[in-house]
């Protein structure tokens, strides 16, 4: 359960991989399952399966608010950059930079590097 709570969470970074393998496939996760909904929808003639449709759409703009605030946190940005996509033009800079600008290494005031090793347990050892 805690593996998807993570999904919404604001806290902690994120790398490139993450962030891009999270924005494309919940995108596709998203869209598939409010398509589903609605075509069930319709097709059946009962509207209540739009509340569900609905609800899908708000986790999954929370889910990719949280994964793009995480991916700025690991650039050394603060998450209320994230403002900064509604912004024409820049929005598509912004963009460019989450897909492609490294990390910075090591921990930020945000966290550990998501890159780094995790720690060794020795004491658990033989």
């Amino acid at each position: 359960m805690d593996a998807f709570l993570e999904l919404f969470s604001f806290q902690g970074r994120a790398n490139r991989g993450w962030y891009f393998w999270h924005q494309f496939l919940d995108g596709f996760v998203i869209v598939g399952l409010v398509m589903m909904l609605l075509v069930m929808g319709v097709v059946s003639g009962n509207m209540a399966l739009i509340l569900p449709a609905i609800g899908v759409m708000i986790g999954g703009i929370v889910a990719g608010l949280a994964i793009t605030v995480k991916r700025l946190h690991d650039i050394g940005r603060p998450g209320w950059h994230v403002l900064g996509f509604l912004v024409p033009l820049y929005n598509f800079y912004l963009g460019l930079v989450l897909l492609f600008k490294p990390g910075t290494d090591g921990p930020n005031g945000y966290g550990q590097d998501p890159l780094a090793p995790p720690p060794r347990m020795d004491y658990l050892e033989g």
